[in-house]
């Protein structure tokens, strides 16, 4: 493990990220190499000073395309190795961030002191969707539900596909009112297109938010969202309710 950390900073360190580093890095690399050359050349070969800056002009000249396919390659396998991460961390079918990611992301700007709200979305009667026209239907739903949630998040927001058919966000520095607002509109119907059916698939998504609490983990607040999801569901669906002990205490 530790290793493979000191192979990635190492990576990073000598990827060729912006446009300087194409000339610096490369000519840093030369540099060094030159002057590794000369304490050879004059310490250990004992070769006239004379000779010396012939012999490190061509020296340089020779490693310099092995630095330039050196770079490219270091390069090439930094970039493969960000897509790769990303790709670990970024569910396909809607491209949003899945649980894993969502939950490290929120729980870095929670335990950075960014109280908030935690919303869990779920859309209603999925399985009948998934039972009635078939899981091609079902992934679109999902990604509409995915743009729809894209559509009404702040930039301060983190969204995220959380399981099967429920999504997750964290929205920090967001008071009962902007949640209130927020998810009226994320309980508006969403309007899916079928190929071939006259009539649009009309899709419903139940809301459980939970105010978040200064330090305390993430996975708290998501549990109390989920108690409130429960509750809206067994509300009637297509709505939102916000966790607090009256209401849970209701729904029991």
């Amino acid at each position: 493990m530790m290793k493979h950390a000191i192979f990635q900073r190492l990576m990073r360190i000598f990827a060729l990220e912006k446009r300087r580093d194409h000339v610096l890095k490369p000519l840093a690399v030369l540099m060094a190499f030159v002057a590794l050359y000369c304490v050879v050349h004059l310490l250990l070969l004992r070769h006239g000073l004379s000779t010396l800056p012939g012999s490190a002009l061509t020296a340089a000249v020779v490693q310099l395309p092995f630095t330039t396919i050196a770079f490219a390659l270091v390069t090439y396998m930094d970039r493969m190795q960000s897509q790769l991460a990303e790709l670990a961390m970024t569910d396909v079918l809607t491209g949003l961030p899945n649980r894993r990611a969502f939950v490290a992301r929120a729980g870095r700007a929670q335990m950075n002191g960014e109280s908030g709200f935690v919303l869990i979305i779920d859309a209603d009667h999925f399985k009948r969707i998934n039972d009635t026209y078939g899981h091609a239907v079902g992934d679109r739903c999902l990604q509409a539900i995915a743009k729809r949630l894209n559509d009404v998040r702040r930039p301060e927001d983190t969204i995220g596909r959380i399981g099967g058919e429920e999504f997750g966000a964290f929205m920090p520095f967001c008071t009962m009112e902007e949640i209130a607002r927020i998810g009226g509109r994320l309980c508006g119907a969403i309007l899916v297109n079928l190929p071939e059916e006259r009539h649009p698939l009309r899709l419903t998504l139940s809301v459980g938010a939970a105010e978040t609490q200064p330090q305390e983990m993430i996975e708290a607040a998501l549990s109390r969202a989920d108690e409130a999801l429960y509750a809206a569901k067994a509300g009637g669906r297509a709505r939102l309710v916000v966790w607090s002990r009256s209401v849970m205490d209701r729904v029991a």
